[in-house]
């Protein structure tokens, strides 16, 4: 120990020597120089085995590293740390990473003929929205969602169906022959509208005794068709004839008759 603590041309002062072998003791006691001596040979043996291309990748390696720090340092990342530490600590990092999964797989499986067929679909939507603002469709669309609101337009797709089922169901005799009656209404109105008769029925109708002897038709015709299945059948021949001639009423009734009949055969007035 004091040849080893003391080598030959050594000046150490007995001070000295004993603070080293205090020391010396002090690692002995604790392990401390096993651990020493296991760690210059596990250096050592490192050192054996490394060979000129092992060090020169580990120097390639190291200044990667240096360079690829000093990008960061330069970029200013480290003011996006905070940012970097809230998505991790709720999540949204992953999320934002299946996020970015899913969309390369998207574009992955896309291919040229699915992204023309985008381009296309995306310029006809955008033509379609340019005809809808020109057409000035918006001012139509509080009296559509009217419609919508009420029913009134599944009304109206019903009869358009209606509309539509009754045009494929007609055949061209059948719209001929539709032609034609309109036609021959149309000329009956004419002719009605020349003639002053919607004229005069206008006045009939204006009548106030015409109206109230309109109105007395129904329920005579009504009553005349109770009393006939109540009252007895006719005895029939010249007595029963003759009974009913001789009533009053049925006289009065003919009176009333031949009146009509008179003035029936009356010239009409004169057309103005």
């Amino acid at each position: 120990m004091d040849q080893i603590l003391d080598p030959p041309g050594s000046h150490l002062t007995d001070e000295r020597r004993q603070h080293a072998e205090f020391a010396l003791a002090t690692l002995v006691e604790h392990g401390d120089l096993d651990r020493l001596v296991g760690l210059a040979r596990l250096v050592g043996s490192a050192q054996d085995a490394t060979s000129d291309d092992t060090v020169g990748r580990f120097a390639a390696i190291a200044g990667e590293g240096l360079d690829l720090l000093d990008k960061v340092n330069r970029s200013g990342i480290a003011r996006a740390l905070p940012a970097i530490s809230a998505l991790v600590e709720h999540g949204d990092l992953d999320r934002i990473v299946g996020l970015a999964r899913l969309i390369g797989s998207a574009q992955d499986a896309t291919g040229d003929e699915t992204v023309a067929r985008f381009a296309a679909i995306a310029g006809e939507g955008l033509d379609l929205l340019d005809k809808v603002n020109r057409s000035g469709l918006s001012r139509a669309l509080p009296a559509i969602s009217a419609l919508v609101e009420h029913g009134d337009l599944d009304r109206i797709v019903g009869l358009a169906r209606l509309v539509g089922s009754a045009q494929d169901a007609m055949s061209d005799e059948m719209v001929s022959r539709m032609a034609a009656f309109a036609g021959d209404a149309l000329c009956i109105a004419d002719r009605l509208v020349r003639n002053r008769v919607v004229d005069r029925m206008m006045a009939l109708l204006n009548d106030e005794s015409m109206m109230s002897m309109l109105d007395n038709i129904g329920p005579a015709i009504e009553s005349a068709v109770q009393k006939s299945q109540t009252e007895p059948a006719p005895s029939g021949g010249l007595s029963g004839l003759w009974s009913m001639m001789k009533q009053p009423e049925t006289q009065k009734t003919l009176q009333f008759m031949l009146n009509i009949g008179t003035a029936l055969r009356q010239p009409s007035h004169p057309r103005s």
